[in-house]
């Protein structure tokens, strides 16, 4: 569109739809709102000076949540030339000042009443919660918002944190320029046009995130909408019967959740309950089983498409196209083509490339990939010929559609043999009485490693066992079952893989 030309820095998004629209609402949170573009860049600005010695290249965290805050604050970072390192609010206190120190930050930004204030041996800047109200001053505020007009594509725009093999804080630094490809290639999945859209008509229904925006999902979702044109609904934390809510009341079209919400919708809402105006559903952010995608389906009536991807790509490698699925063109387990600009190779544990069908190690070149790590020891996720390497396992079938298979640091090695979690895990999970389960190795004397369970499940360990015996060969069976209350969680729903090692090596133990 004229007018809108994507490059430089990603204030521009916001800049954009002010000088656009100025009182058009676009951020609702929850049953809050809508503030408009005019209230968000009043807001940048007014916190923009208070930012003080800030520099180009300054890395600040910003401790927000799901609302009107984040958006204000992150562009108020890239108009001074700063990089946002993006917390969420429930990090412990203890672990601020550690991941502070290993993103080598200058300030951090948070609530008011964040604990994390004056506990912490960092420059604090809080910023209060806003009504979304304005007036003589707001607009005057709003006019002095302006985008850096330097080329900022190669400085850092964001850091994501991750945690790296070591358990060391890790973070994964994305560009603008990354995040214009990314953007020109999302949109590229849904249209043909991948440039940006002047903003929705009015009625168009806004767009939920449901992740927090301090993860990959969360901010790739809110600058998507800058970049369409699309409003936003904020959801703090995710439940179903919240979701349910702010689907009947804004009249949403798709959703963007991760498996662990799949099954919180399938859990919360009563049998006879559909997802209203919803026509698919997106999943991403951890692997989907396919008895969850198959139960979710047949529950709601609408279609779950898989996508692919990592902090490290900055989103989708490869994503389920909308059309084909809506179609009834499904490839079963496939997490649909590549994007436009990205380009695969998988390796076997050779080095050698893996034939069509074969399985292997997948790498990706892309533009939307990661500068680097900060903060932690591990070594460089690039091979000698500059690939990703993403640690995970695949295959591609002869019309170039992807396959995941596992995760290449999750294998576990029993008696010589190499069993996928993954694999494992999608077979407990095809049982009816299994919410979920997770299957890591532990340390056995005799063989190395063996496969242990943790499931969610009304039956006792033995029946579970019994259950998928017919759907495993002998040697990837789990050697233990043990059902637990809840799997443990990180703070955007998906399962802790490493808490789960712990609490299985204890229970191995014990027994």
């Amino acid at each position: 569109m004229s007018g809108l030309e994507p490059g430089g820095s990603l204030a521009k998004l916001l800049s954009w739809r002010v000088a656009e629209r100025p009182d058009r609402g676009f951020a609702f949170v929850e049953d809050d709102g809508p503030w408009t573009y005019v209230q968000l860049a009043a807001a940048s600005v007014e916190l923009g000076r208070r930012l003080g010695g800030l520099a180009g290249g300054d890395r600040v965290i910003l401790r927000l949540g799901n609302d009107e805050r984040f958006l204000p604050a992150a562009a108020a970072v890239w108009c001074r030339g700063g990089t946002v390192v993006a917390m969420h609010p429930a990090t412990p206190v203890e672990d601020v000042a550690r991941i502070g120190a290993a993103m080598d930050t200058r300030m951090m930004i948070c609530d008011p009443d964040d604990p994390v204030v004056g506990a912490v041996d960092l420059p604090t800047l809080t910023f209060p919660r806003f009504s979304p109200e304005d007036g003589a001053e707001t607009r005057e505020l709003a006019a002095a918002f302006a985008s850096p007009t330097g080329n900022d594509a190669l400085a850092p725009a964001l850091i994501l944190l991750t945690s790296g093999s070591t358990g060391e804080p890790k973070g994964v630094v994305l560009t603008h320029d990354s995040a214009w490809t990314m953007l020109r290639a999302t949109v590229s999945s849904f249209r043909r046009d991948p440039g940006p859209s002047p903003l929705a008509a009015e009625g168009k229904a806004p767009n939920l995130i449901a992740s927090p925006l301090s993860h990959t999902g969360g901010v790739i979702r809110l600058l998507v909408a800058l970049y369409v044109g699309r409003s936003v609904v904020l959801l703090k934390k995710f439940d179903g019967r919240s979701a349910k809510r702010l689907v009947d009341r804004h009249q949403i079209d798709s959703l963007t959740i991760n498996p662990t919400m799949m099954r919180m919708l399938i859990d919360a809402l009563e049998p006879d309950e559909a997802l209203g105006s919803v026509l698919y559903v997106s999943s991403g952010t951890a692997p989907l089983t396919p008895a969850l995608r198959e139960e979710f389906e047949a529950r709601f009536k609408v279609p779950v498409l898989q996508a692919y991807g990592q902090t490290e790509t900055f989103g989708a490698v490869a994503i389920e196209s909308a059309r084909d699925v809506l179609a009834g063109r499904r490839r079963p387990a496939s997490v649909g083509r590549p994007l436009p600009g990205v380009t695969l190779r998988l390796v076997k544990a050779d080095g050698s490339e893996a034939a069509t069908g074969q399985e292997g190690e997948i790498r990706v070149r892309t533009r939307t990939a990661m500068a680097g790590y900060l903060g932690s020891g591990d070594a460089s996720a690039l091979d000698d010929e500059g690939w990703l390497r993403t640690g995970d396992l695949g295959k591609l079938d002869e019309d170039g559609y992807l396959y995941v298979t596992g995760r290449l640091k999750n294998i576990v090695i029993c008696g010589g043999f190499n069993v996928v979690p993954e694999e494992v895990e999608a077979a407990l999970d095809a049982d009816p009485d299994v919410r979920e389960s997770v299957v890591v190795g532990v340390p056995d004397d005799r063989l190395g490693e063996i496969p242990v369970a943790l499931v969610e499940s009304n039956l006792a360990a033995a029946a579970v066992l019994d259950n998928v015996r017919v759907r495993l060969a002998a040697y990837k069976r789990p050697r233990r079952v043990f059902v637990v209350d809840a799997l443990p969680r990180v703070l955007n729903g998906k399962v802790d893989r490493p808490q789960c090692q712990k609490i299985a090596q204890s229970l191995v133990v014990e027994v």
